[in-house]
């Protein structure tokens, strides 16, 4: 994807234009409503804000800006969706462009091999059975770990960036660019970014792959470790499971809970509670507030009541009332 494509096309192209050409919308305030496309109802719910360059609609969950309104009524690609809206709003897509979409592309594919790779070694080898043993003992079942894909990454410097060069045709150089390895220090090659610790696999609301969070078994260093900034992750506008949340947020009264880690969202889900979301264990963001807005209306913090906890709901708090004058102005009936 091209930042400056993108964001050339947003500029020429208004949300309620473009979404008005599939849904007849009415004005309300600052906002504008009218009847969901993507399914029947009798009763506005979908409503899109100008200001925010954005539409929700409050009975399916559905949400996000042009682009995503295109790919969900056209079932098309992201790379589709911006060569059509490029196209309408005059906007020239360069070569350049094209070739970001592919090293996109191609690191979302190194990702997921090594997604794989973690998960495998987690459930079928000697090396993952204390991991294997440590997740059930923590109350995880194995269909839990099969559907999130949680794996285990070995102790070893460079274990899996070995195994996927050889078997894979991964180069470091790319395991480096999605923030899965590092430069060594003695030389040539790249160790492991994550070592010894247990793999949960992070997603974008579209259930794509963009980083990894670990959690430490043993040896030194910081008990949980999230991926790098890259051209796939960004921390500050991830949520943990959003993709498998974002639906049932809207069962459960457009209602979405926040808790900090990784383990906290997990055995919600594992016990139906499955609109809870995590904020990756870090102070709540601006930029997650606006994520989850697309597919709630209602959010509850539901931190540890200890001393991380509350200095991260308090900072999640103050983020959350930073945004309550934005959210009450243009109607998008938000509750905080």
């Amino acid at each position: 994807m091209s930042v400056g494509a993108t964001a050339e096309v947003k500029s020429k192209l208004s949300v309620v234009d473009v979404v008005g050409e599939t849904v007849s919308l009415k004005k309300a305030g600052t906002t504008y409503k009218g009847l969901c496309p993507f399914h029947g109802e009798k009763t506005p719910s979908f409503v899109v804000t100008p200001v925010r360059e954005n539409w929700h609609c409050f009975g399916c969950g559905l949400g996000g800006d042009i682009f995503s309104f295109v790919m969900q009524r056209d079932s098309l690609t992201f790379p589709e969706a911006l060569r059509q809206l490029a196209t309408k709003a005059g906007v020239e897509i360069d070569e350049r462009t094209k070739r970001e979409d592919a090293r996109r592309a191609r690191l979302r594919q190194v990702l997921d091999t090594t997604i794989a790779f973690y998960h495998a070694v987690l459930i079928g080898s000697k090396i993952g059975e204390p991991a294997l043993a440590y997740l059930r003992d923590r109350g995880f079942t194995d269909a839990t770990i099969e559907r999130h894909q949680l794996g285990w990454a070995p102790a070893g410097w460079d274990h899996m960036a070995r195994q996927l060069q050889a078997k894979r045709d991964i180069r470091g150089e790319e395991l480096i660019e999605v923030g899965l390895a590092s430069p060594s220090q003695r030389g040539r090659g790249v160790i492991d970014k994550f070592r010894a610790r247990v793999i949960f696999p992070i997603r974008d609301q579209n259930g794509h792959a963009t980083g990894l969070g670990g959690r430490l078994l043993e040896g030194e260093g910081p008990k949980y470790l999230n991926s790098p900034a890259t051209l796939l992750f960004d921390k500050s506008r991830s949520l943990y499971l959003i993709d498998k949340a974002k639906g049932p947020m809207r069962k459960a009264g457009n209602t979405a809970v926040i808790v900090e880690g990784y383990t906290d969202a997990l055995m919600a889900h594992q016990a139906g509670f499955e609109n809870v979301v995590a904020s990756l264990g870090t102070a709540l963001t601006p930029g997650q507030i606006a994520l989850l807005t697309r597919y709630a209306s209602r959010i509850v913090l539901a931190y540890d009541v200890d001393a991380a906890g509350e200095k991260a709901g308090t900072l999640g708090v103050t983020a959350l009332a930073s945004l309550i004058g934005q959210l009450q102005t243009d109607d998008s009936g938000v509750k905080l």
